[in-house]
């Protein structure tokens, strides 16, 4: 039993020779020659138990090292036996590691019903990473102290529950929305980090598998390089949202089977074919049919799977926009009828009759940009006169909004002090009970029941 931290024969080897680097495995450990005494060890047992030569040091290095604990320099200088605590942080090795890591036997679905948020984790350089991270997307996206509070909370229990090199997977993220975790916080800082194994399903592949079942194979998997740019981007292009690419496949979708249909490839297809299908299409969608096959057959012009694009030269034109006209007399009278007895809408058709303001403008004007007195008109940075017409209606609507809204003489948190200082003079300023009447905390509460005992 290893009863210390170094057997006996290492404590004698480290006591009787200097540290330096090994010239078989280039460790830092005590040597005699240049060789350590693992390297040592492991040429003897090569060469078994009758070897009368000279041991070959250098077989350690192509055949191993039976494991071994190492819990850091076995000398210091001047070899000194080492005495420091377990504690102290180990020192980084000279030569550099690569970035393997040994992969699960069985990566079974890992469970979080029993797992505490106060384990600590696995992996504490990760840890460190994803808690930044998540400081950092917290103060970008403006997450509330509560959903901050929640994602650390869920960041732990997964770094508690998995090792260094383990990635986490996106549905071991989904129980702890059981939790009240948030979800996309969560796998949003795990993939910022790289630590994140999204194996969602593919819903939008699943969805273009169905829309795209009949096409003939060529076409298909034409159609599916062009998808692969929309989706994920490409030297050129940036990538498409997932309801941009539904939209496109929707607009196209009866082309491609017309051209599933008449060819066994999109190669096939000719001016004419683009241009006859889009003639009889209705014409308000026409702009945009034909914006979708342009980037289709772009694409795959770009991607060398056409030799010519046929959409080159097709030119769609749009609609017109509607042509502006006056309004008939008896609507024009209508809408003054209308308007009369309503001061609020009388005003809005003045402003919108007379001054063509637009409804967004006349949602938002505001009383310093009438000048009632100089009979000046300025709304958004336009100066105009205020002619009678409009300045009578506006002032109309203010009499009336007036009644409506009269002006009070004291503000509303005014009358909510004095309802609560009713309550403590009727409780005999009891602050635990203002409290839970009014659901505020005791302070609050000692307040106002100092304030009524000043008024009783």
């Amino acid at each position: 039993m290893l009863t210390e931290r170094l057997c006996k024969a290492c404590r004698s080897f480290a006591s009787t020779h200097s540290a330096g680097p090994c010239a078989t495995c280039d460790r830092e450990l005590p040597v005699d020659a240049g060789v350590c005494r693992p390297c040592r060890k492991q040429a003897s047992l090569i060469a078994g138990p009758g070897y009368k030569a000279a041991l070959e040091p250098s077989v350690a290095a192509a055949t191993g090292h039976q494991l071994w604990f190492h819990f850091g320099r076995l000398t210091r200088a001047g070899r000194e036996p080492v005495t420091t605590s377990l504690a102290e942080p180990l020192p980084r090795p000279a030569r550099l590691r690569t970035g393997w890591v040994q992969l699960l036997l069985c990566d079974a679905p890992r469970d979080l019903s029993h797992v505490s948020s106060q384990l600590p984790p696995l992996d504490p350089s990760l840890a460190e990473r994803v808690h930044a991270e998540a400081e950092r997307l917290a103060g970008l996206r403006g997450w509330s102290p509560r959903t901050l509070s929640l994602v650390r909370r869920g960041l732990r229990i997964l770094l508690a529950a998995h090792g260094p090199g383990e990635p986490v997977r996106a549905s071991t993220v989904r129980q702890l929305t059981a939790r009240n975790m948030p979800f996309p916080h969560i796998t949003d800082v795990l993939a910022a980090v790289g630590a994140l194994d999204d194996d969602r399903p593919d819903t939008l592949a699943a969805w273009l598998d169905e829309q795209l079942a009949g096409l003939p194979g060529q076409i298909r998997a034409e159609t599916d390089a062009w998808l692969n740019v929309r989706r994920h981007g490409g030297p050129r292009c940036r990538p498409r949202s997932r309801r941009t690419i539904g939209r496109d496949v929707r607009t196209i979708r009866s082309f491609l089977d017309d051209a599933g249909a008449r060819y066994s490839m999109l190669r096939q297809v000719t001016r004419n074919d683009i241009t006859t299908w889009l003639a009889s299409r209705p014409g308000r969608s026409r702009p945009q049919e034909a914006s979708t096959l342009r980037s289709l057959f772009g694409t795959l012009k770009a991607e060398r799977l056409v030799f010519v694009n046929p959409v080159r030269g097709v030119h769609v034109s749009r609609r017109n926009p509607s042509v502006p006209a006056p309004l008939p007399a008896d609507l024009v009278t209508a809408t003054a009828a209308a308007a009369k007895d309503n001061p609020a809408l009388r005003a809005a058709v003045a402003l919108a009759g007379v001054h063509a303001l637009l409804p967004g403008q006349i949602r938002h004007l505001r009383l310093d940009q009438v000048d009632l007195p100089g009979r000046g008109l300025d709304p958004g940075g336009l100066d105009r006169p205020l002619d009678e017409f409009t300045a009578t209606a506006i002032l109309g609507y203010l009499d009336f909004r007036n009644q409506r809204w009269p002006v009070l003489p004291v503000t509303a948190e005014q009358l909510r002090d004095d309802r609560i200082i009713e309550e403590a003079l009727a409780g005999r300023a009891d602050p635990l009970h203002l409290a839970a009447v009014f659901g505020f905390g005791p302070r609050t509460g000692l307040r106002y029941a100092a304030a009524a005992q000043d008024r009783a």
